[in-house]
């Protein structure tokens, strides 16, 4: 009886050991950063800036950051353009664009500010609980102008964004190109995009669930690509690190309790064995 439960115990233990090294494994190789509230994307080949309390990632060759945080405030536009303050210096005059969508997460603000004629300011804002998640690109490169934004597409869903793509740039380019010339789609790790452009501007679009997530970009695009993908993988890939302490808690109590009562049952079964082998050896010395 001794050597069963040694061998249960043993194998509990080689159970609890191999699921902490698997846990361990996944943590080496999927590629997130884990921050005390919240779990974004890692942006490789970006200039990883962040700190404890929001995540930051800086591209060099294109003057442009990508920021996620949790900002104390519940309104997210107050939100947005408090953190854009006090992470860039950036005092913000009206957006000059401004929408919401809905998304699996929630209700978004799309946001789109030009401080000044050469940055720009493109956001993703929306409320949770008493705070706001704020996730911004920010982008300054004097030979380029970046915007992103999210846009519901209209009526049935299509497999395309062609249509909000023009009328992102009807909405947002410096000079809308007279005719928009379509390149084949592009296979980026965030999904499969179309581009589309022209004299001066391109637009590059991706359809996810019932909204298209796009950039558009003016001047020297070659970044846009890759700052696009960055972005949206991004705002796809961020979630809210769930407080799981209490199941936790309620789990291991569970575990310990189970396990504790089987062992109390080996140990009663035990007991009876041996009062039963006691009891027949009594009986066999009275039949002698």
């Amino acid at each position: 009886m001794m050597r069963s439960l040694l061998r249960l115990l043993c194998l509990i233990s080689i159970l609890i050991f191999a699921g902490v090294v698997l846990a361990q494994g996944d943590e080496d190789t999927v590629p997130y950063i884990q921050l005390s509230a919240f779990n974004t994307p890692l942006l490789e080949g970006w200039e990883n800036q962040s700190e404890d309390d929001f995540a930051q990632f800086h591209y060099a060759e294109a003057h442009a950051t990508i920021r996620s945080a949790l900002v104390e405030i519940g309104d997210p536009v107050a939100a947005a353009r408090s953190d854009l303050r006090r992470a860039f210096g950036i005092e913000l005059g009206e957006a000059i664009y401004q929408d919401k969508v809905n998304l699996a997460d929630g209700t978004w603000n799309v946001l789109v500010y030009e401080p000044d004629a050469v940055a720009s300011a493109s956001v993703m804002a929306r409320r949770a609980g008493s705070q706001s998640v704020v996730i911004s690109f920010v982008e300054s490169d004097p030979e380029a102008r970046i915007l992103m934004l999210t846009i519901a597409q209209s009526g049935d869903a299509r497999e395309d964004a062609a249509a909000e793509i023009d009328l992102a740039l009807s909405l947002l380019a410096s000079n809308k190109p007279a005719d928009l010339v379509e390149t084949s789609a592009l296979a980026l790790p965030s999904g499969e995009w179309t581009r589309a452009g022209g004299a001066g501007a391109v637009g590059m679009g991706m359809v996810f669930g019932n909204d298209s997530f796009l950039a558009i970009g003016e001047g020297e695009t070659g970044n846009l690509p890759k700052l696009a993908d960055a972005y949206n993988r991004t705002v796809l890939g961020f979630f809210i690190t769930p407080d799981n302490a209490g199941y936790l808690a309620l789990a291991l109590t569970a575990s310990f309790a189970i396990l504790a009562l089987l062992i109390l049952s080996f140990f009663w079964r035990s007991r009876n064995i041996q009062k039963d082998l006691e009891l027949i050896e009594s009986l066999n010395q009275a039949g002698d």
